[in-house]
């Protein structure tokens, strides 16, 4: 069986570890978030720090997305450069970059566009509103329940004066927060209950600022995946959806044939006496986040077709900095993998496509599609 997948990848003239991506299901996976933001009536911007790629950026923008978030500056200023226009940066401001932002803003602005960018308190609200000379969206986060950053949904102290920090360039857009815990949710039920909440928190916070006026931005890829009526919001900002990977599996985010990005590696060594082989693929390649076992990982299948099967049954249950160890049951081994040899290849779905992409940044930049 992944003597087969290796024989397919090998015609790719694939050597080393590769990140490759399903052109089709991407697509589709693009296509479908576009028209349930459409149906909720929903601005739609996807958060690009998932695939990082101008390749993949195109694919959103022949799908009609104008908007985007990104999670630095040098990815916000790699997608102006490449014509995109309406950029948040998905991260709360650091006041050491100011200069920079500013003559990002300033580039965005004098080609028709906008840059957004988020605060949580009075402090770095005020700092933008002096500085800035060029008008910018300020988005207010907001903690909904992840407890990571961003302004108590019930602060109404803080959330007001914050919006008072603001000033005439300085333009408060809304409310924005990001439902990281549903990455520990599972199942649609737990999903929807965790969005329905953070919904009424994130009204609730709008509603003690007396500004009815202020947009209602989520962005988590379980939650925008799962829950069928996202009408609740005027913005949209998953990232993960485009790939999906088994951390979204598992949350029931996704389907297998959802899975759009997975990672190509060598085998480097066999070891039949212990029924397990070793890839030429590690944390360097995959990251270390892993699902419960620990398994930071699975192999999986390629045909004529395209990339295919999630095998459960190969995890891979170690990983070291360029090495990957994959284990088998006894017959599992016999079967699937007995024939493999060294320079074989195998297919890795990674448990986080974000981290795996991120780490293999400089091949995204023209990603290898099957």
């Amino acid at each position: 069986m992944l003597k087969a997948t290796s024989t397919i990848l090998q015609q790719k003239g694939i050597t080393h570890p590769t990140v490759v991506l399903d052109k089709g299901r991407a697509q589709a996976n693009i296509r479908s978030m576009v028209k349930k933001a459409r149906q909720a009536g929903a601005i739609f911007r996807p958060h690009f720090k998932t695939h990082q790629s101008a390749v993949v950026g195109r694919w959103f923008h022949d799908a009609g997305v104008r908007h985007i978030a990104v999670s630095s500056l040098a990815m916000a200023e790699q997608f102006a450069d490449l014509g995109w226009r309406d950029i948040t940066l998905a991260l709360l401001f650091n006041p050491l970059e100011m200069e920079r932002a500013m003559q990002l803003a300033q580039y965005l602005g004098q080609r028709g566009g906008r840059l957004g960018l988020l605060v949580d308190s009075p402090y770095t609200a005020g700092i933008i509103a002096e500085g800035f000379e060029t008008p910018t969206d300020i988005w207010l986060k907001v903690d909904t329940g992840y407890g990571r950053t961003g302004i108590s949904w019930d602060d109404e102290e803080k959330l007001t004066n914050t919006l008072e920090a603001c000033r005439e360039l300085a333009v408060p857009a809304g409310l924005l927060t990001h439902s990281g815990h549903s990455y520990h949710a599972r199942g649609a039920e737990a999903v929807t209950k965790i969005y329905e909440e953070t919904v009424t928190r994130l009204t609730s916070a709008r509603d003690c600022t007396g500004r009815a006026g202020l947009l209602l931005s989520v962005g988590d890829t379980p939650c925008c995946s799962i829950v069928d009526d996202l009408s609740a919001c005027d913005e949209i900002r998953p990232g993960n959806f485009v790939f999906n990977d088994l951390m979204q599996l598992e949350i029931g985010s996704c389907g297998a044939a959802d899975l759009a990005s997975a990672t190509v590696c060598p085998v480097v060594g066999v070891y039949p006496e212990r029924r397990q082989i070793v890839i030429h693929g590690g944390a360097v390649h995959l990251s270390k986040e892993s699902l419960a076992g620990p398994i930071y990982g699975c192999l999986g299948t390629v045909t004529e077709n395209g990339i295919d099967e999630v095998l459960r049954q190969a995890p891979l249950v170690s990983l070291s900095q360029e090495h990957g160890v994959v284990e088998f049951s006894h017959d599992d081994f016999r079967a699937m993998a007995g024939d493999l040899k060294p320079g074989d290849l195998v297919l890795v779905w990674p448990v986080h496509s974000c981290l795996n992409c991120d780490l293999m940044r400089e091949q995204m930049a023209v990603p290898l599609t099957i």
